[in-house]
């Protein structure tokens, strides 16, 4: 038995009556007011509520706060329907309080009292009602307990279910009938079900009602194991189940009622369906699996070679085409193109075979498709099959399809080699010829594209005696690559140097890059363009630079001291922007390294690292500016270098 209450002011018949409960082996909490023991019938549950009351109340005086008590107590809340007994604290001295007595009974049992034991307390009979309530109390809890099972197992139970009464009305759903038709529990309530039938159902589900309301399916009914009916959810589709009828008792619930537990058999139905076509979905799935295998094998055939050279990629494809065969021999073969000879590339047990290298097989042993660009021939592919492997009609389909993705591979990488090659005759035409000669200066430059494959990059240089035997040095580097950007860098060095230039040769740096800057924005071009414009005056021991978003350039001194010359503005081609000029004094046999980002960057790494290389590098070298601008290639170009990653080093160093 759970908790009992026991609430009483009297210390003596308390201490009686705990001792009789806890004898028992009952818990038991003791309030002394009745403000307490309201309190606790707030928080807490009890199983029993004991009310210890000193006298009878008489038949015409208010309600005695013990009695309050106990009507509150019934009045709502967790405690509403625990039961009451009432113990009286003394005996009634005499008639009128006998009568009294009698009549506390009477309104004790109006506020809802169960019981009422008067005094003294007879703990025989205590007890004896302690265990009755006991008993009471645990088929009420195993009461509760089977209907929660049976309510849960109706409403979590994973198949639909319905009650309904004798007018084959819904009076309850569970959850899965109301998802299954995409209603709410409570929106079904009330619906005659066979109108939820499609109308062609109707009539056979209405005879099984008919016939479960009747007695019963009986053993022979063909109904007995089910029946499939289509019920309309609430999109006005139909969903395909299967009704298991049966009668509920009347006896248990005072009314005849029906249940229907529905089976979703949409799934079973499609799968049904979905074997008829299993044969052809097999098929389908090979010739899939199949394509998608052939794709792969082609995808894997051409996969990482955009970056490669011609050559590098005669290579690899030949390897890749002995591999794909287990062939003795591989061959791919170009015609001659751009005014060259044919090339032949092949390969045998992992590894390139020498030009020279001949094979005494008969020219039948090779199986060849061509290679063709919109539908001109360009080339072959050929394999010698290992003696132990066949060449089938479905090697040779392969072949074909290795050979087509193999044909725009090796077009893709002669437009490559052909674009670099105008790119780079291009940029290479509009950079100095030569360096101009300045008194007091040694100047000495040099230009190296990013590898034979990759587009040339954006990096430009130039350099212009001024006035007053003094120097222009102007780098630049435009964002992009290839003929475009080589195009933007060649406009860009001809314009920057004729705003250089003009004036007399009067404008400082930051004059000279604002009105580069300007005109650029003017032509409302998209490029984006790093420039530094330096200009040495070695008579007056001077350097003034503007730099718009360029790595910054080094000064490295006669002491052995190396220095960034920082400072600038933004890049070019973003906003309207006023350069502005930075000094710095120079002196004799000081040297200035100005460069492009090819020089010091690399990836993975942090740009300072590559400056302080840089310096690094310097100090080390020679004094001389062609030596040092050759030591510096040596000992600070990435060996690595991303594809359009050009390195341009200007050198100048005051005699």
């Amino acid at each position: 038995m759970s908790e009992i209450l026991l609430v009483g002011r009297l210390r003596n018949q308390t201490r009686t009556v705990e001792a009789a409960i806890e004898a028992l082996g009952y818990p038991v909490t003791t309030a002394t007011s009745e403000a307490q023991a309201l309190t606790l019938l707030e928080d807490r549950e009890f199983a029993l509520i004991i009310v210890l009351a000193r006298t009878a109340p008489s038949p015409g005086s208010e309600l005695p706060t013990w009695l309050e008590t106990a009507r509150l107590s019934k009045a709502g809340g967790r405690n509403r329907e625990v039961p009451v007994v009432f113990l009286a604290s003394d005996q009634a001295a005499d008639e009128a309080e006998a009568e009294a007595e009698t009549g506390g009974i009477v309104r004790g049992h109006w506020v809802g009292a169960l019981d009422y034991l008067p005094a003294p307390v007879d703990e025989e009979l205590l007890r004896s009602r302690l265990a009755a309530f006991a008993e009471l109390d645990a088929r009420e809890l195993a009461l509760k307990r089977s209907e929660a099972l049976l309510r849960g197992a109706f409403e979590a139970a994973p198949i639909g279910k319905t009650v309904l009464d004798d007018a084959w009305r819904i009076v309850r759903a569970n959850r899965a009938f109301a998802d299954l038709l995409g209603w709410g529990p409570a929106e079904l309530f009330g619906t005659e079900i066979t109108s939820l039938a499609r109308e062609d159902d109707r009539e056979k589900l209405a005879a099984a009602l008919t016939r479960v309301a009747g007695g019963g399916l009986g053993p022979d009914d063909p109904d007995r194991t089910g029946f499939d009916v289509h019920l309309q959810s609430s999109s006005g589709s139909y969903e395909w189940t299967c009704a298991y009828l049966s009668s509920i008792d009347p006896d248990e619930v005072g009314q005849p009622l029906l249940m229907i537990q529905w089976v979703d058999l949409t799934p079973r139905r499609h799968a049904e369906q979905a074997r008829a076509e299993l044969e052809l979905e097999h098929l389908a799935r090979a010739q899939a699996e199949a394509t998608a295998q052939r794709l792969s094998e082609l995808q894997a055939f051409t996969a990482t070679l955009e970056a490669m050279s011609l050559d590098e990629l005669l290579s690899e494809l030949t390897l890749r085409l002995a591999e794909q065969f287990d062939a003795q021999l591989a061959e791919v073969r170009i015609d001659g193109h751009d005014d060259e000879g044919a090339i032949a590339v092949r390969a045998a047990a992992g590894r390139v075979l020498s030009a020279e290298h001949e094979t005494s097989l008969p020219a039948e042993a090779w199986h060849e498709v061509p290679l063709a660009i919109d539908g001109a021939g360009v080339g072959s592919l050929r394999v010698i099959p290992s003696a132990e492997r066949s060449f089938a009609a479905a090697d040779r389909s392969r072949l074909e399809d290795l050979a087509d993705r193999a044909a725009l591979s090796i077009r893709r990488a002669q437009l490559h080699e052909q674009e670099h090659r105008i790119a780079a005759t291009l940029q290479r035409g509009l950079l100095p010829t030569r360096l101009p000669e300045v008194r007091g200066l040694e100047l000495t430059a040099h230009y190296e594209p990013a590898g034979a494959v990759s587009e040339v990059g954006g990096d430009w240089y130039d350099a212009f005696e001024l006035k007053g035997a003094r120097l222009g040095i102007v780098l630049g580097d435009v964002a992009g690559k290839g003929i475009p950007a080589a195009s933007t860098m060649g406009q860009l060095r001809s314009v920057t140097r004729a705003f250089a230039l003009g004036d007399g040769q009067t404008r400082g740096p930051g004059d000279v890059l604002t009105r580069l800057n300007r005109h650029q924005l003017a032509l409302d071009a998209e490029e984006m363009f790093t420039v530094l414009y330096a200009i040495i005056d070695p008579g007056r021991g001077e350097i003034a630079w503007a730099n718009a978003g360029h790595p910054p350039p080094l000064l490295h001194g006669s002491a052995g001291d190396s220095q960034y010359l920082e400072g600038g503005d933004g890049l070019m081609g973003i906003d309207d922007i006023l350069y502005s000029d930075l000094h710095r004094t120079i002196g004799e046999h000081d040297t200035l390294i100005f460069y492009t980002d090819g020089l010091v960057e690399r990836r993975g790494e942090s740009l300072d690292v590559g400056l302080a290389r840089l310096i690094y590098a310097v100090a080390a070298g020679p004094d001389d500016p062609r030596a040092l601008c050759r030591h510096i290639v040596t000992d600070v170009v990435p060996t690595e270098r991303t594809p359009h990653d050009d390195v341009t080093i200007v050198v100048a160093r005051i005699t």
